[in-house]
């Protein structure tokens, strides 16, 4: 993993090559489906699999050990008609620390608005301009939202191409599925418009000062990483201060509340302290987790 960082990210350096940038677990559960036939799902599951892992997604260069390590789940909640699912998508996207072999949560989430069409052998065509399958579109644009966010964590503002497809794959999709509705909340629309609006710049500042300039160099100067890292929840503090409401605000702390409370465990008091008035200002929610960071 330290090559990861030391000749990909932080170099920022890439030969363009044909190697995959994805090691993920993809998945496809129908515990729900009693009676049904599971052999297309079988099968859409090895598709899905190949279509993440054996796809080229960017032009960079990324060697075995430098692949992205994520999680998708589909669970099929319904048979709508025949080859007609409803259905939702858990993602889980992770992030290497360098010098450790720890892996930093980046991003979690779970989309319940997933309707596709699947038959046994259908080939599951994708486009990055243009509309083909709603079930590729899906994982197409999670896809280019995980380069996006591992992007931004190594370098400020580095995930905006990827930013950039998801908005492409939002438009022609819009149309043609469902999930990208403005109307409806916490979706894929809200994702990919919070992380993109200029006005959230915070939030992506996060990911890099929180990463880059924090876990990534506490092998070497803890209090210099915490400091940053104290820094960086300050400034997203005011942000929500100022602009309450923001989905990817809170899907920070989705992600991080545990790997937060272990992070400022080992720091000194004061450090332990302030941590714990950001967070349970920020995430109230998770106040009882935090609160172990007072004893």
């Amino acid at each position: 993993m330290k090559r990861l960082i030391v000749s990909l990210f932080l170099t920022i350096s890439f030969i363009a090559c044909f190697s995959q940038e994805f090691k993920a677990r993809v998945s496809v559960n129908t515990q729900k489906l009693q009676g049904a036939d599971k052999t297309p799902f079988t099968a859409l599951e090895q598709e899905l699999n190949s279509f993440v892992n054996e796809r080229k997604w960017t032009n960079y260069n990324f060697k075995s050990e430098e692949k992205i390590e994520c999680n998708i789940q589909l669970s099929v909640e319904e048979i709508v008609s025949a080859g007609k699912y409803n259905a939702r998508l858990l993602v889980q996207l992770s992030r290497p620390v360098f010098n450790s072999s720890y892996l930093s949560s980046l991003f979690a989430f779970q989309d319940n608005g997933v309707s596709f069409t699947y038959t046994l052998n259908q080939p599951l065509d994708y486009d990055n301009n243009s509309f083909q399958h709603p079930l590729t579109a899906i994982v197409g644009f999670y896809l280019n939202l995980f380069l996006g966010l591992t992007f931004d964590s190594f370098s400020q503002s580095g995930g905006t191409p990827y930013y950039s497809q998801c908005q492409t794959i939002l438009n022609y999709s819009q149309a043609n599925s469902v999930g990208w509705d403005p109307k409806e909340k916490k979706n894929r629309y809200w994702l990919i418009e919070n992380i993109s609006n200029p006005s959230n710049q915070v939030i992506r500042d996060f990911y890099y000062k929180y990463h880059r300039l924090g876990l990534d160099i506490m092998h070497k100067d803890i209090d210099g990483a915490l400091d940053n890292i104290l820094q960086a929840l300050e400034e997203l503090k005011q942000f929500n201060q100022s602009k309450s409401g923001v989905m990817m605000f809170s899907l920070i702390f989705t992600a991080k509340s545990d790997e937060l409370v272990n992070v400022f465990s080992g720091a000194s008091e004061e450090k332990r302290h302030q941590a714990y008035e950001l967070l349970k200002q920020m995430d109230p929610l998770n106040e009882s987790k935090y609160s172990k960071l007072t004893k």
